[in-house]
């Protein structure tokens, strides 16, 4: 029963790759799509982030004034991201520091001392 069932399935599986070789198809149709019923509708665009130097002009100065000398801003309208190099007991004040002064959600790429 077992070897029967085998050779159907083996049998199917041959002809079903047989019928999907690979042959020239010179019968090439191009389908256009000319769907004019969702004029109206916008598509969605990612938004850039830009540049925003008041952000990053408010987070540096707030960092200076808590002692974070090495600590670099760069602040877009997406938010925040500190670089630079600071000791690791001051890191999650620095980062504290600048997410209460920027508003924005605040990246660390600082490197520990």
């Amino acid at each position: 029963m077992k070897i029967k069932v085998l050779a159907v399935l083996g049998l199917a599986t041959f002809i079903g790759l047989a019928g999907c070789r690979s042959t020239a198809n010179t019968n090439t149709t191009v389908v256009t799509n000319t769907n004019t019923m969702n004029t109206n509708m916008t598509m969605a665009t990612p938004m850039m982030a830009t540049a925003d130097p008041a952000t990053k002009a408010t987070v540096e100065a707030a960092l200076k004034k808590a002692g974070f000398n090495e600590v670099t801003v760069d602040a877009t309208t997406a938010g925040v991201t500190l670089r630079g190099s600071i000791a690791k007991d001051k890191l999650s004040e620095a980062i504290r520091v600048a997410q209460e002064a920027g508003k924005k959600t605040v990246k660390n790429e600082m490197s520990v001392k």
